[in-house]
């Protein structure tokens, strides 16, 4: 395959990703904030976490800022601790790539699983919920099965993503 089509490919390939991400994103505003659905699963998480995989260290933070300023915007407390969680789990996410290869649906759901749990970890942390008296054994009980729920939200995502745009 000549070199000038296999640049095509990867960039309609880079093109459609982002629009899925794009997509996650307006979901997550509609379904959460347009239409108060609470049980929805954070789809920004979702979001943030599988785009972190195709951006640098930097980028990734920058991006995850981002994100994470779009969802503080909507938050009535501890403005700013999304954020924070969002750049390093982005970031850490980002440098995933050096560790671990490739995109398998069980790689997926291990791989969001924890990068929701610490997302889910520095909220706790950076805002402030001890203090508003929350208990730290949340971190151990509530915030996985978040996590788990988001992973499963991950996969589907994924599989939808992978039926509708024919990428592997």
């Amino acid at each position: 395959m000549p070199t000038g089509v296999r640049t095509d490919m990867a960039s309609r390939s880079a093109k459609s990703f982002w629009i899925f991400i794009a997509v996650l994103i307006l979901l997550h505003l509609t379904l959460r904030v347009g239409l108060a659905l609470t049980m929805v699963p954070d789809l920004l998480v979702v979001a943030a976490l599988l785009g972190a995989r195709r951006l640098s260290g930097a980028g990734a933070a920058f991006y995850g800022l981002l994100l994470g300023i779009l969802a503080d915007s909507l938050a009535l407390v501890a403005f700013g601790a999304t954020s924070v969680a969002f750049v390093v789990a982005c970031f850490l996410g980002a440098r995933s790539r050096n560790l671990f290869e490739g995109d398998s649906y069980l790689f997926i759901i291990v791989y969001v699983f924890f990068g929701a749990w610490l997302v889910e970890a520095i909220r706790f942390g950076a805002g402030g919920a001890m203090a508003r008296g929350q208990e730290p054994m949340l971190l151990l009980t509530a915030a996985p099965l978040t996590a788990l729920y988001i992973a499963l939200a991950a996969v589907v995502a994924m599989i939808a993503y992978r039926a509708l745009s024919g990428h592997r």
